[in-house]
Parts: structure tokens; sequence; C-alpha cells
């Protein structure tokens, strides 16, 4: 199955169409300015490493600082973005990552830059970009119209390509001529063109009825969703052996730039520079791709072709075959990630998508840092060459292990919430964040569509356990065959309240599905209860939330 999005081909937004949206565009220009800045300065920080002759170890561990914060506080930072204003917490972020290129900056004027000191301004760096990823990704949706969230994407990927297409060559001409401390100066004024786009973006924050949740309670609900959304967890297991592979790329072209007879700091920035080209021409193609073989399929493709390119870059040296095969590896990286970041986007309802998309990411930069730690020690035991074979060979079979795990068909205008779904408030008074809350709906089923039942109560149990059930369960009466009860129980009402505001459209066809086979003249029979422990706790004198209403 392959997936499918709420547009055909023909209706299928240009990919220039959200340049139209003057926020997007903005903003687009801002990051382009800071991409450019960052993978001029990625390339001073590699070079600086190779050239103090720092082992493949310490070459690696400059990945390993980069992508180790996006790491661990990806999901926190999800959590945020799906709780709060993305616009201050991209801000935040941002300038967390402008101080840390300062710090950088003065280390290199000030003569203290050892690749100790180095590996720590990148990792000051990284935590900013930690901090902005989630809130980043999820605000494509608030800068561009649903429709056009894919083509924003993709054209977000294709800013940063091609910043790193041409970012590293003006790294490598700068540290041609000047010093790398120059290079960080220039990186750290190219933050402000962004800071200026975002502190301009004005939009109306949504009111919320209920309140913000917890790092807790936030990073439980992603952990139940992921377990129960088919959509994450793919893409989180197929970024994380993308990740994985690909990472001996980045980890290990420093030194297979610097073992060339004509190996320069230009050289290593022409080398970064043709990935970015070929990821800029690869993204062209991507739409096409799409149609012709399904997401699943083309990235699947992707990872095929880049185990090819793999054995190239481990053992051809004319740079004729070198710089193309580079190429071709750049097309393959953007497609991949293409794909996972707009399932994600376009398959996720909103409320979930910033933690989601952290998800995904978390899988990716995981890859990114185990694979950059192994293959630089690879490097050291079996040499360059042999680490990036074994990359290559990881990739092959990957590729055919996950080449049956296909992204599911599912109508993306399904995750728009249900409106209007407010009932009568509780008429006893409980404390609304203490003890569980459990809830019964009885259905009446002819004994000639129990299987149809049965076969829909499937769906049914994820989407309670993926909107923030703990426990579900079906039961049939044992002294009416046609009776059957479903119980779901959630840990307190405040959930139970969350609950009922996560409801898609594509969830509530669900529900309507197993509703219709509901026979009688009443609907289904809901009952709604609460432990003892939130009856207990109840305020004195605190009369019940006449905002409160139950999940049906």
């Amino acid at each position: 199955m392959t997936t499918q999005y709420n547009f055909t081909e023909d209706q299928e937004p240009g990919v220039l169409a959200p340049m139209g949206v003057p926020v997007f565009r903005n903003i687009w220009a801002g990051n382009l300015l800071t991409n450019l800045g960052v993978w001029a300065q990625s390339v001073a920080v590699a070079w600086v490493i190779a050239a103090a002759h720092a082992g493949p170890i310490m070459v690696a561990m400059v990945q390993v600082a980069a992508t180790a914060p996006l790491v661990v506080l990806l999901i926190p930072a999800g959590v945020l973005a799906d709780n709060y204003d993305k616009r201050t917490i991209m801000l935040v972020g941002q300038v967390v990552e402008m101080s840390g290129a300062i710090f950088l900056t003065v280390l290199a004027f000030l003569g203290y830059l050892d690749p100790t000191a180095l590996i720590l301004a990148v990792l000051w760096i990284a935590l900013g970009s930690a901090i902005t990823e989630p809130a980043w990704q999820a605000a494509v949706g608030e800068q561009v119209p649903r429709h056009m969230v894919g083509a924003a994407v993709l054209l977000n990927g294709v800013n940063y390509n091609v910043a790193r297409a041409v970012g590293p060559a003006l790294g490598g001409l700068m540290l041609s001529s000047l010093a790398p401390s120059w290079v960080f100066l220039v990186s750290t004024l190219t933050y402000i063109g962004l800071l200026v786009g975002l502190w301009r973006w004005r939009h109306a924050v949504a009111e919320r009825s209920l309140p913000p949740e917890g790092l807790r309670e936030g990073v439980v609900a992603a952990m139940r969703f992921t377990w129960n959304s088919t959509v994450t967890r793919l893409a989180m297991l197929r970024s994380f052996m993308f990740g994985f592979v690909a990472s001996v790329i980045w980890a290990l072209l420093p030194l297979v730039a610097r073992e060339r007879h004509d190996g320069s700091a230009a050289l290593y920035g022409y080398m970064l520079g043709t990935l970015g080209v070929g990821a800029i021409l690869g993204s062209v193609l991507v739409p096409r791709l799409r149609h012709w073989l399904g997401s699943g399929r083309l990235i699947s493709a992707a990872g095929a072709v880049l185990s090819v390119v793999l054995v190239l870059l481990a053992y051809a040296t004319p740079l004729p075959v070198l710089l193309p095969a580079l190429g071709v590896a750049g097309a393959c990286w953007i497609t991949a990630l293409t794909e996972y970041n707009a399932n994600v986007q376009i398959l996720v309802p909103d409320w979930v998508k910033g933690r989601a998309l952290a998800l995904y990411q978390t899988a990716l930069y995981a890859g990114l840092a185990i694979g950059s730690f192994l293959w630089g020690h690879l490097a050291e035991t079996m040499g360059v060459s042999g680490a990036i074979l074994s990359a290559a060979i990881v990739s092959a079979v990957s590729v055919l292990l996950l080449y049956h795990s296909q992204f599911p068909q599912v109508d993306a205008a399904g995750m728009s919430p249900v409106m209007g779904s407010k009932v009568l408030a509780p008429g006893v008074a409980f404390n609304h964040e203490r003890g569980e809350v459990v809830t019964s709906i009885e259905y009446v089923v002819s004994g000639e569509r129990t299987d149809e039942f049965v076969s829909l109560t499937v769906a049914l149990r994820h989407l309670r356990l993926r909107n923030g059930g703990r426990f579900w369960g079906l039961f049939r009466d044992i002294h009416d065959e046609e009776v059957w009860r479903e119980v779901f129980l959630i840990e307190s009402w405040l959930q139970h309240l969350r609950m009922l505001d996560r409801l898609t459209l594509a969830d509530k066809a669900v529900i309507d599905q197993v509703m219709a086979l509901h026979r009688g003249p009443a609907p289904p029979r809901v009952q709604v209860g609460v432990t003892y422990e939130s009856i207990d706790a109840q305020v004195p004198g605190r009369p019940p939330d006449d905002t409160m209403k139950p999940v049906v």
C-alpha cells in the first residue's frame, strides 16, 4: 500500500506555490541566509579538526556533538511545541544557537580553539537547534494552507540543500584566504536575518480550552500515540536506519578529502557542495517519483541507490567519478528525508504533530550519532574505505528487510479536528486532576454482524489508546450474546477531556462505522465513572467545572 494524500498529482500544488505566502517566503529567505552561514561554519569546524591531525574518533565526535542534543532534547522540545506558541519557541532556540556561534567566534579570535573547546561550542549550537527544530517543523502548517504543506516541506529541504551546495563552497573559499575565526564571525551575523523574520511573523495563537500538558504528561501521550500510530513508528524505524547508514558520509568525508593527494579545505567544501547540488536536483524529481513508486518504495529506492554510491565513495579515486557519486548521494538524502517529514506532517493530527516530528527526528539523529561513532571506530581499525564499504553493506541489507514496510493509506483531510463535541457537564463534584476515569459503551449487535463488529473494533482500540487511553477492552455479555461493552481507562478527567479535543475526522469515521452496527431505537449506552480517589480529593467548596465534558 502506498501513502495517499488528499489531492491527486494534477491537484497537487506546484513546488513554488508556498512562496506566494508572504510569511513563509520571508522566513524561508532568512533561514536560507542562516543555513549558508551554518554550512560555511561546518566546513571551518571540520577542517580545523582535520588540520590539527586529530584521529578519526575525534573527527567523528564533531558529528556526535552536533546530533547528541537533538537526540536527547527533541521530544521535550516537541511537547513545548504542541502546547505553546511555536514562534516564541523558535525565537528562543535561535537566540541560544546564535549565542553558541558567538562563543565559537570569540574562542577562535582569542586563539583558544583546541579540538575539545571546538566540540563544546558545537554542542552549544546544537542545543539551540534542538529547542528550535520541533517547533520549526510543526509551524509549517501555520505558515501555509494545509494543501501546500507537502510543497512547503520540500521547499524547506531545498533551502537546506541550496545552503549545503553553496555554503561549503563559500566556507572553503574563505578558508583559503582567511582564518577560521572570520568564517565563524560571518556565520554568527547570518542569524540576524532569520531572527528579524521570526520577530515580524505575527499570527493568531489559537485559544486553548484546556491547560497545557506538563512535560511528563506530554511525553507519555507521545509514547502512547506512537505505539498505536503506524505512520510515526514506520517513520522512526526507517529514518533511524537511513541516518545510521548515511552518517558515514558526514563523519568520514573530511578524511576522504584529506587522504587524497590533492586534498584541501576547498576540495572538502566542493565535495559538500556537490552533495547539496545533487539534493537540489533530486528535489525536483521527488513529486513525480512519489506518484510512480509510492512513498515507502521511493524511500527503499533511495536506500538501494545509496548503497551503490557508498561503494563508489569507498574505492573511486578519480574526481569525475567521485563528485557525481556524491551528487547522487545528495539526491538520495533529500528524497528520503522529504518523504519521512511529509508523511508525518500530513498524516499526523495537529495536537501531537510537534512530538511526532520530534520522535522521527530523534530516530534520525540517533542513527546519525550512533553511526558516526561506529564508522569512526571502524575507520581506525579497517581504514576509511573499509568503514564506508561496511556502511554500504548495511544499507543494502536494511533495504531488503524493510522493503515491504509501507506507509498506510490515510486521507490527509481526516486529520482535521472534530468540532462541537461538548455535552452536559458531570453532576458530581470531584478533583479533575486526580483519579482514573473509566468509560463503558454498550452496543447491541446482531449475530450475523459480529465478525464485522469485532474487526472494526481493532481500529477503535488503536484510536482510544492513541488519543490517551491507558487500557482498552471489548467484553461480551454472558447472558445476552448480542450485547458488547467497550471499556477504556484514562488516567484523569483532564486527560479524558484531552481525548475529546484530540478526536479527528478520521477517528470519528471509525466511531461512526462501529456505531452503525448498533441496533435498537436508542443509541449505545455510555457510562462514565471516576475512581474514589478523585472524589475524596475534591477541594472543599469547589464546584464542578461547567466546561467539563465526557468523550463518546
